[in-house]
């Protein structure tokens, strides 16, 4: 080979890798919206440094290209948990005893059960640790959400119908506001006070939930059922935590993407860590009151333009590193498969997906989160707006609510049986 053949090749070489860096390079411009006019286009772009494509899950890649899933993107934000939550973590997880034969933990006070910076990926139980910390008290002693809606959606005409409810849950241990720390072994875990307001076929359907710190793994929760038209409460059986709730798309268990604690599940398993888009950082208003009966009352949902359920268009994602957990509930539950994918650094669920028994995709959870300061000053990341899509049905029954945490209004014997009687009438 002559040496001017040798130096053309070598500059056409030269020059395909630099192609190739300056490809890899390209980063997506802020406030892009990604759909499915653009995604091949943007998919090997990078945002932040990371690959667009693989920060889309595949189920969304899916809802993109099929179902007019928009994803407008912006640069993440630093969220800070509170110091005393993170605090707590550190100076309890000495204590803190997690038995495989039985998956319960003992020897925990507050915080999360487990330091996220000790968990490994090839620990076998990784995913109970994981799914153990967001069952904690993640966001305040007092989950408020007394003023929420369920917008009930059918993806080819719209809203449907809307429900206003009042829900309250009172964490019993791991509190940092000056409340109990542990109870212990039988003790009360968590109460929930759950019961709709309006419209008036529906006010006074309540239920009354106690979940109790059980080492056996064996005591179901406790449930109650309020009909205010009978004027009667009755007692449900253990396993009303996966019945849907007040026949919207949304079961119990999904109260938070998940809600059961991991030994109601057959199993759970770590199964990635990664970075997705995250809807992390949203506005603070979730349900404008002064718009009631409009699709401006709930302004981060996308009610005014087909499919209708997913969020605005105008909400920015922004990349967050997460674990990918997926778990198997037991026989009689209705998902044969649930997946999640959920902060690194504290538990705060983003999305999730649910199968049926025959391993068919039915659903997607899409949880719009803000992080908030309590009455107490107490720092929390709390879920505001959650999207419920039931792709089997083309249905979907999304939630809003001004969430706040920990009100000083409420104590241990306000989130209880006469309060759901009180809001009730």
């Amino acid at each position: 080979m002559n040496m001017m053949k040798r130096s053309l090749l070598a500059a056409a070489a030269l020059f395909g890798v630099s192609i190739g860096v300056q490809a890899m390079a390209a980063e997506l411009a802020e406030h892009t919206t990604i759909s499915k006019d653009n995604f091949d286009q943007v998919k090997d772009l990078t945002f932040e440094g990371h690959r667009v494509g693989d920060m889309i899950p595949e189920k969304m890649e899916w809802a993109i290209r099929e179902k007019g899933l928009t994803i407008k993107v912006k640069h993440s934000k630093p969220i800070e948990m509170d110091p005393k939550y993170m605090k707590a973590t550190q100076d309890g997880k000495k204590d803190v005893k997690f038995d495989p034969a039985t998956r319960q933990v003992t020897g925990w006070k507050a915080g999360m059960f487990f330091d996220p910076q000790d968990i490994d990926m090839k620990d076998p139980y990784a995913g109970d640790k994981l799914i153990w910390n967001l069952r904690a008290d993640t966001y305040g002693a007092v989950m408020d959400l007394r003023d929420i809606c369920w917008v009930f959606i059918n993806g080819d005409s719209g809203v449907e119908r809307v429900q206003r409810w009042f829900a309250q849950r009172y964490y019993m241990e791991g509190r940092l506001d000056g409340g109990p720390i542990s109870r212990g072994d039988g003790t009360i875990m968590q109460k929930t006070v759950l019961v709709a307001y309006s419209p008036q076929d529906i006010k006074g359907i309540g239920i009354f939930t106690v979940r109790y710190n059980d080492a056996s793994g064996q005591r179901p929760d406790d449930t109650w059922a309020y009909l205010r038209a009978a004027r009667r409460d009755r007692r449900l059986t253990g396993s009303a935590w996966m019945d849907p709730i007040g026949g919207t798309d949304q079961l119990y268990d999904d109260w938070d993407i998940w809600d059961a604690v991991p030994t109601k599940y057959k199993s759970t398993k770590l199964v990635g860590r990664q970075w997705i888009l995250a809807l992390a950082n949203v506005d603070e208003l979730s349900v404008d009151k002064s718009k009631i009966g409009t699709p401006e009352e709930f302004p981060q949902q996308g009610l005014s333009e087909a499919p209708y359920y997913f969020p605005a268009k105008r909400m920015e994602w922004e990349p967050r590193e997460v674990w990918v957990i997926e778990g198997v509930p037991p026989d009689e539950h209705p998902y044969g498969m649930k997946k999640i994918w959920m902060e690194v650094a504290w538990p705060r669920p983003y999305y999730g997906e649910a199968y049926d028994h025959q391993g068919k995709f039915w659903k997607m959870f899409i949880f719009q989160n803000r992080p908030d300061i309590g009455e107490d000053g107490y720092k929390a990341i709390m879920p505001v707006d959650g999207h419920i899509i039931d792709f089997k049905k083309n249905h979907a029954t999304n939630w809003s609510s001004n969430m706040k945490s920990n009100p000083k209004s409420v104590d241990e014997n306000t989130v209880s049986l006469k309060k759901l009687y009180e809001v009730a009438q």
